[in-house]
Formats: structure tokens, sequence, C-alpha cells
């Protein structure tokens, strides 16, 4: 009598099966772990830039529609349209703007201060409900960009300086530079640079 003969695998055939399902799970798996990585990597970017191209628009709104509107301080001292680099606490720009939108109709003017400080690795937009200043008036604070080593910031009137009002400019000067250019220096990414053009 002949007897059938097996069609099964040996150990050996198994072993070297399990081995190689072994071999390409172990790559897939790492493979799997590394698009995670980048994809985990890449959001973190992509948040970042959304938070950057986020702050320079306020900043464009703002700067375009700077105007020649001096203000008085809490002390009553005048105070120019817009003034900055001259190192007076963290605030780097402060300046009156048209523009304010009034959707709910409140009694206010269009017309806002507005102001940008560097605090704490932080770029904060600062603005009043009024444009002279009250002493029991606090502005309302915005943390508008984290993770900011520095900001420079220049002003085009004849030429570039440092601060506005330039202390050299003649009388008959205009009180709002033609441009204004930022530079922000932002960790992991390095300076990212700005240039705004005053519509007056």
């Amino acid at each position: 009598m002949i007897r059938p003969r097996s069609h099964g695998f040996t150990l050996l055939e198994l072993l070297i099966a399990m081995s190689i399902f072994s071999l390409i799970s172990i790559m897939s798996f790492s493979g799997l772990r590394s698009v995670l990585f980048n994809k985990e990597v890449i959001d973190i970017e992509l948040q970042r830039l959304t938070e950057v191209q986020r702050s320079f628009l306020n900043l464009s709104r703002d700067i375009t529609q700077a105007i020649d509107r001096p203000i008085r301080d809490e002390l009553g001292t005048s105070q120019p349209a817009l003034s900055g680099g001259q190192n007076l606490d963290s605030i780097f720009l402060e300046f009156s703007r048209s523009g304010w939108r009034n959707p709910a109709e409140q009694a206010r003017s269009q017309l806002q201060r507005v102001a940008y400080s560097f605090e704490d690795n932080q770029i904060i937009r600062l603005y009043w409900y009024h444009l002279d200043h009250l002493q029991s008036a606090e502005p309302l604070r915005r943390v508008l960009l984290s993770g900011v080593n520095n900001v420079e910031v220049r002003y085009f009137g004849s030429e570039w300086v440092n601060s506005w009002p330039d202390l050299n400019q003649r009388a008959s000067s205009p009180a709002l530079p033609q441009a204004i250019e930022i530079t922000i220096d932002l960790q992991g990414w390095g300076k990212v640079k700005r240039l705004f053009r005053i519509t007056t």
C-alpha cells in the first residue's frame, strides 16, 4: 500500500517564513513611524507659518491705515501721530489708525490708537477705546506672536532712520513716514523682514 505524500511545511520553512514576516513588519512599522513623525513636524511648522502670516497681516492692516492724528497721553501731554524706536518700555511702535469697524454701531469713533510691544519673547498688540488716553484707561492686550528673539523697526521719510519722529527732521517734515520696515527674529526660523507702505 502506497502512503500519500504530505504537502505541509517543514519546520525550517516555517522558521524562514516567520523571520521574513517579522523583518517586513519591522520595516513597515519603521516607515509608518517615520511618516507619522514627519506629519507631526509638518503640522507644527504649518501652524507656525499660519501664526507668522496672521501677525504680518495684522501689522499690515494697522500700518497701512495709519493717519496723522496726534493724541494726548494720561498727563495731557501731546504725543505724535506715530512714534517708535524710542526704547520706551517695551513698545516699539504706536500710532493712530482709521478704519476701525463698528458693526454694532457703538458710541465710539472709527479711529483707534494701537501699539505693538515686545515682551517675554512675544509680540503683543495693544489698543485703546479712545484716542486720547484717560488716566484710568488701560489698553486691551492680545498676544500676536510667540517665540520671538528680537524685533527691529526702521522708518523711511526722506531716508531710512531707526526712530520716529526723527530727531534730525525739519519742522516741515511729514508726521508719518512713507514706509515702515519690520524685521522679526523668530526662534528656529531666523529673520523675517516685511516692508509696509503708509498710504496717506
